[in-house]
């Protein structure tokens, strides 16, 4: 799958292992190692179809509509939206039409409430 950030701090994080760990890692719990292999598993897929179960792609709501989380931990998620400009075959409800994401958020506990 395709991944673009919206934030430039985090795509510049992609590639530097040592400054995940710095900025994640957070009182001994290496974070850093599960927010790459998600974002691995989402490059490696074709369509959000084919991001295995266990990350458990899903559709979120309120303030989150149209966009979609997938699990990091199991508090936090990494939440993105469809890149879906000029791709006429697209439809929000059909996982294996979602070949291109743009990242809101890398590690988010969407459920804390404000």
């Amino acid at each position: 799958m395709n991944l673009k950030f919206d934030n430039p701090k985090h795509e510049a994080l992609v590639n530097n292992y040592e400054a995940w760990c710095k900025k994640f890692n957070k009182k001994g719990i290496d974070n850093a190692t599960d927010i790459l292999v998600t974002m691995d598993a989402l490059k490696a897929a074709d369509t959000l179809f084919d991001v295995p179960h266990s990350f458990r792609p899903h559709p979120l709501t309120a303030e989150y509509k149209g966009y979609f989380g997938i699990d990091v931990t199991s508090k936090h998620r990494a939440i993105f939206k469809p890149n879906h400009d000029g791709d006429p075959e697209f439809r929000i409800d059909n996982y294996k039409t979602i070949k291109s994401i743009i990242i809101i958020e890398i590690f988010k506990d969407y459920h804390k409430k404000k």
